[in-house]
């Protein structure tokens, strides 16, 4: 399955704006009726979520049974505030996105990289500081 990369930033942003978790954590059986919609099916956010888990980028518990797998969330990690923060905003992905569509893969490291990048031209472009 291909990791969607706007898929990435919208479970993040649903993430932060919901308050996913903390303590106590949620199955992502609860999550999931509330993140689902026309442009993401039940298995590009399951799928995404693991793979969040995998990059260190959302604090979960990941169980794999016969039948299935349990995944409880409880948060967003430094690293995945981190990425989140660098493509949050919308006029930077969309600069983001543009300047990466031409290439077959961008790993989600080259697309944090590259956000920063624009985000940094956008600042200077504005404020005139030398970043």
């Amino acid at each position: 399955m291909k990791l969607k990369h706007d898929c990435v930033r919208y479970v993040l942003l649903s993430l932060e704006a919901q308050g996913i978790g903390m303590l106590q954590g949620v199955q992502l059986s609860q999550i999931l009726p509330k993140l689902v919609n026309d442009q993401y099916s039940e298995d590009d956010i399951t799928y995404t979520f693991l793979q969040l888990l995998d990059g260190g980028y959302i604090n979960a518990n990941y169980e794999k049974y016969v039948s299935g797998f349990s995944l409880i969330v409880f948060d967003i990690t430094w690293k995945g505030h981190e990425l989140l923060d660098s493509i949050r905003d919308d006029e930077v992905w969309k600069q983001t996105k543009k300047a990466t569509s031409t290439l077959k893969s961008v790993s989600i490291g080259v697309l944090k990289n590259v956000a920063s990048a624009v985000l940094t031209g956008i600042i200077k472009q504005k404020t005139g500081l030398p970043l």
